[in-house]
């Protein structure tokens, strides 16, 4: 035999052994799983459906089991969003620490990493109650997107691997690698006697729904091996298809069967809505019109925001008025129709409460903006919204999310996400609304070197000073969250005083003169005004203005604007976030105008959160002579902290224009009683931020859901 031949067969043995190895470890981990399970003539289950409830199988019987979940992925900081880096130990730790807030049910919103599944085995392999599992599967959002045909090969052909794929991890038996819209691994834990059910089409649009319908208007019904459509639309059709390819797969290969779900919406739903858009009139489906032939694997999976759908406001105020009851909250009214709408069990599958600094949509009746609240505030409206949820017929609810994800991006222009989107999972934006719905969140940084506004000023004294002129002196530190800067000036008053802090972002425009209110010796883009507890306030030049140039220049949705600013102006204009467009009230016949508000007032208190008065959102304290800062980067036009990257001049060169931020200029301009005083430009050169570089600490939220799942017994 010669040397190659040898080689060649030595590897395979090699391989063979390996796999040989692999299965055997996996089996042996398969058969060490500790729950029961309802056998039948060729599957076995642990849950099932009985009317509106979920059933788990417990002890050779079916009790009901009403749903406490949170959404759990592998996401940390440094790491995309199919990347981790995660151990074991830490999503141990994470089990724990969600077991103790009384969940009873984690959703896992795609493929996660192999780690991940191992430790959900081992959390639960020897646990009396175990934390069950929900599984969603994606659309492959790229051809989604571009194709708005649910029928379309690559949407159908890829739905269905992931759907097999997803199958596959669940059980133990999934080899994933070059895997572009999932994490990828080998994954031998076999978690199905903890796997509740699958959610598929998670990430569905209107879009794709009412452009199918449209394109199959012939297309109405389906039959499968264990679901059914009939007198149904195109969409429903899919569905249908894809819910009993599922669970076909499941039992042929796996002998299981799981609870199955088609996530619906606000905007997808078959309610007939009022004032809803002619997208989301044609975007139907019922889910209802998909018929288990065992009739109780089919659950409804609700996404559920109460400031996501503007039209729901105008809907309901009108029928609480009618009833004589104006108080009556929007969603118990809509909670009450999903529930005469539907006859299975429904899971409210996505709602939560955002505590990021900035709001971007508001819920004008009920108080349940996304975004704006602090820590505690997010726990009391996370609260209020989960009793409503519970006090209605509904089957249970999952909080979205467990950990804050600096993956999410929240859309506030017209045009693109406002974030570079090829880094933006490596830094937290303190403004978008959709990064904060966690109860655990990352701090940025070490511990030990963090700056907290709070009033004490230890923690500045490692930063050098970067101006010290006469008895004003500035210090400025950064890290992947925010900008951070103190100010000292002897004998000022917050009150009395005025204190100016020109801030020069770009040599692309800025001014050193704000029109009768200020002077600098840096041609200032932002300018912080602090004159005091309520009315201090970070403003923008107007040629700088992404606000003005987005909605009135680019896209005239608050006023047409057709001038474009001098480079140089000395018009410094307040910084505000757009929360809704114009609104179309069809039975009225008019327009609700735009709803924006001030984002770059400041608000005054203490972010430590070991303090009796933490206020997670504080932007700047004072003591004494001196007062601290915190800004959130893109709050000042920076859309890349980690590759010191700033807008650029969007007038001439569109939104994406970037331009590098090396250094960041610095002009302090003091009004007091008897003298004013302005600064030479002082310059600091950008920290050098690591992207893995945090500590987690749980939110106030995280305690108060606590304390109120604990007193819900079931």
């Amino acid at each position: 035999m010669n040397i190659r031949k040898f080689t060649f067969i030595s590897v395979i043995l090699i391989i063979l052994m390996s796999f040989l190895s692999l299965m055997a470890y996996q089996y042996h981990f398969s058969t060490r799983r500790d729950t029961d399970a309802e056998i039948s003539d060729n599957y076995s289950r642990i849950v099932k459906t009985n009317g509106q409830e979920l059933q788990i199988y417990q002890d050779k019987q079916w009790e009901t089991l009403v749903v406490k979940g949170v959404e759990l992925s592998a996401f940390q900081p440094g790491y995309g969003r199919f990347e981790t880096g995660i151990s074991k130990k830490d999503v141990l730790k994470w089990l724990e620490e969600i077991d103790e807030l009384h969940a009873n049910v984690i959703k896992v919103p795609y493929i996660q990493s192999p780690n991940f599944y191992a430790a959900i085995y081992d959390y639960n392999l020897n646990k009396e109650n175990p934390l069950y599992v929900i599984h969603e599967i994606m659309l492959d959002e790229r051809a989604a997107l571009k194709n708005y045909d649910a029928f379309e090969e690559t949407i159908y052909k890829n739905l269905k691997k992931d759907i097999k794929k997803t199958i596959d991890v669940i059980n133990g038996q999934a080899f994933l690698f070059n895997n572009k819209r999932n994490h990828s691994g080998i994954y031998l834990r076999d978690i199905s006697k903890y796997n509740l059910g699958f959610i598929i089409g998670t990430n569905i649009n209107p879009e794709i729904v009412a452009l199918t319908n449209e394109k199959y208007q012939q297309l109405d019904s389906y039959e499968g091996k264990h679901f059914t459509v009939t007198k149904g639309n195109a969409f429903e059709v899919f569905v249908g298809e894809m819910l009993d390819f599922a669970n076909e797969y499941e039992i042929d290969n796996y002998q299981r069967s799981s609870l199955f779900s088609f996530l619906s919406s606000v905007e997808t739903d078959a309610i007939a809505y009022q004032h809803e858009s002619n997208l989301t009139k044609y975007a139907d489906f019922d889910i209802e019109a998909i018929v288990p032939k065992e009739k109780d694997n089919l659950f409804i999976s609700y996404k559920y925001h109460p400031s996501n759908a503007d039209f729901l406001e105008y809907e309901y105020k009108d029928a609480s008025k009618s009833q004589g009851n104006e108080s009556l909250a929007v969603i118990s009214q809509h909670l009450e129709r999903l529930d005469h709408l539907y006859n299975h069990p429904i899971i409210i599958s996505d709602t939560g409460i955002s505590s990021s600094r900035a709001k971007s949509k508001v819920d004008l009746v009920d108080g349940f903006d996304r975004g704006g609240f602090s820590e505690k505030e997010q726990g009391e409206r996370l609260v209020r919204l989960l009793d409503q949820i519970y006090q209605a017929n509904i089957a249970g609810a999952i909080v979205s999310a467990w950990q804050d994800d600096w993956t999410k991006l929240t859309s506030l222009s017209p045009i693109k996400d406002y974030l570079d989107e090829n880094n933006a999972s490596y830094w937290q934006d303190r403004q978008s609304s959709d990064e904060s719905f966690g109860l655990l969140k990352f701090e940025a940084g070490k511990k030990e070197e963090k700056i907290y506004i709070d009033g004490e000023f230890s923690d500045w004294e490692s930063v050098p000073y970067v101006l010290e002129e006469g008895d004003i002196k500035l210090k400025v530190k950064s890290d992947l969250t925010n900008m951070y800067v103190l100010i000292e000036k002897e004998g000022w008053s917050l009150n009395e005083d005025r204190l100016y802090l020109g801030m020069n972002v770009t040599p692309l425009s800025g001014s050193k003169n704000w029109k009768d209110e200020a002077n600098f010796n840096t041609e200032a883009d932002f300018i912080v005004k602090l004159a005091g507890y309520n009315e201090s306030r970070i403003v923008v030049n107007e040629r700088y203005n992404l606000f003005s140039y987005l909605y009135k220049y680019y896209d005239n949705i608050i006023e047409k604007q057709t001038e474009i600013p001098v480079k140089d102006s000395s018009r410094f204009e307040s910084i505000y976030l757009l929360n809704r467009k114009n609104f179309y009230l069809k039975d009225s016949n008019q327009v609700e105008p735009p709803i924006y508000y001030e984002t770059g007032k400041l608000v005054y208190g203490d972010d430590h959160p070991e303090s009796d008065a933490f206020h997670s959102n504080a932007d700047f304290n004072k003591e004494g002579d001196k007062v601290e800062l915190k800004i959130p980067w893109s709050l000042i036009n920076v859309v890349d902290p980690l590759n010191q990257k700033a807008y650029g001049d969007f007038y001439l060169e569109g939104p994406d224009a970037q331009v590098p931020m090396k250094t960041m200029g610095f002009s302090v301009n003091y009004q007091g009683h008897e003298q004013t005083v302005v600064t030479e430009e002082a310059n600091y050169v950008m920290d050098k931020l690591e992207p893995t570089l945090y500590y987690e600490r749980l939110k106030d939220s995280y305690y108060i859901l606590k304390n109120y799942w604990q007193g819900r017994s079931e």
